[in-house]
């Protein structure tokens, strides 16, 4: 799985730079913590899938968090995955002003 990420007038600036994005690609580093109630996120960004896929080296966004906890409702029936990592950061994200898709990976 990964993340498309869409400015939606925001800003996605290169950190340390005035270079900016209208969108950019990002995969996620999970944890998932033994209490079953908290995962750990870690934002790995690239220019594009093809940057990515081409094996170039992640970019770091100003406006995007490099690491980010979510609590997991275990009561309201979630559970820590790959999927529900995805979903949060993409409600984050959303939370911010960005135009986000989950986008699915062939097997």
């Amino acid at each position: 799985m990964a993340l498309e990420i869409l400015n939606n007038g925001q800003t996605l600036t290169l950190r340390g730079t005035t270079i900016t994005f209208d969108s950019i690609y990002s995969r996620l580093e999970l944890a998932c913590f033994a209490d079953g109630k908290s995962m750990q996120v870690a934002f790995l960004d690239y220019q594009s899938a093809s940057t990515y896929a081409s094996g170039s080296s992640n970019i770091t966004i100003e406006e995007i968090p490099s690491t980010s906890t979510y609590g997991v409702d275990i009561a309201g029936g979630e559970i820590q995955s790959l999927q529900l990592a995805h979903e949060k950061a993409k409600a984050e994200l959303e939370g911010e002003g960005f135009i986000v898709n989950i986008i699915d990976l062939p097997a």
